[in-house]
């Protein structure tokens, strides 16, 4: 085998390993949040008959309205216990990220290195999504701010003008937004990559932030393809639910749900590990 397909080979085991591994860890964070609300579906009695939760669902039924009224307070606390749940398992798949970061950029490295890593790291992502987090609540504040600001200017302009000012400028924040989100995972990138101590999150950022100055059409585009791929898996996914999902038989309504939902998930998170490679290169173009 030659030289160059060796190394696409490794290049694509490594991606898949990094696809599997955020599969897995999704599935399961995912699988545990909702389990909360599935526990208070049952204690309602409501899906206890031979049909499941199929007569929820059924053209007419008012029994999903009558589950929502008679069972509101417990779905009520098992919503808010999902949701504790949620933004917990967002920041320990901080530790998945950082082991797939790891797989594309030492496929040969031992899992117990890799884990190793991942826990020294976790701070640092912590800190670096904490960043983020709030220069994007700033920006879209900042839009929305501005938006207010300017409803004078277009006070003698056309209706049209009055309507798309707003979502113009909405959509600017929204477009900054996920720039800074290229940023954020450049700055990760670097991270893994560069094994950075001295200087820590603070210098990875740095490099990323310069990173971005130096190319900022590459670091502009090269997250919304992995957004666009996930809205895409997401209204596929939804598409072939309403369209093929059978109304009779629960168990193969639940087999094509379950089905339907991880394929678009795979599909949203090939994408995602594509960036992530994209963001490894960028750093090491920045150097």
């Amino acid at each position: 085998m030659s030289r160059a397909s060796e190394t696409r080979l490794t290049r694509l085991s490594t991606t898949a390993a990094a696809g599997t591994l955020l599969w897995i860890s999704r599935t399961s964070f995912g699988l545990l949040a909702s389990y909360p609300l599935l526990l208070a579906i049952r204690a309602s009695a409501m899906t206890a008959g031979p049909d499941g939760d199929t007569v929820l669902f059924q053209p007419g039924s008012l029994l999903l309205l009558e589950l929502l009224r008679l069972g509101g307070a417990w779905l009520s606390s098992a919503a808010e216990l999902s949701l504790l749940l949620l933004g917990g398992f967002a920041i320990f798949e901080l530790i998945p990220l950082a082991i797939a970061l790891d797989f594309l950029v030492a496929p040969e490295r031992r899992w117990r290195e890799r884990v190793a890593r991942a826990m020294r790291y976790f701070p640092k992502f912590l800190g670096l999504g904490l960043i983020a987090l709030l220069a994007q609540a700033a920006l879209l504040l900042a839009a929305s701010l501005l938006s207010a600001a300017a409803k004078p200017m277009f006070a003698s302009s056309d209706e049209r003008v009055r309507s798309l000012a707003p979502l113009a400028l909405l959509g600017l924040g929204l477009v900054a937004c996920g720039a800074f989100g290229g940023v954020l995972d450049i700055a990760r990138a670097t991270l893994i990559r560069r094994d950075v101590e001295a200087g820590g999150a603070r210098a990875a950022l740095a490099q990323a932030v310069d990173c971005f100055r130096q190319q900022p059409l590459r670091v502009l585009l090269g997250p919304y393809p992995s957004v666009a791929g996930s809205a895409f898996a997401v209204l596929g996914a939804t598409w072939v639910l309403l369209r093929f999902a059978p109304s009779q038989s629960s168990n193969a309504a639940l087999v094509l749900s379950f089905g339907a939902h991880q394929l678009a998930m795979l599909f949203a998170i090939a994408w995602r590990v594509r960036w992530l490679r994209g963001a490894l290169e960028l750093s090491a173009e920045s150097d």
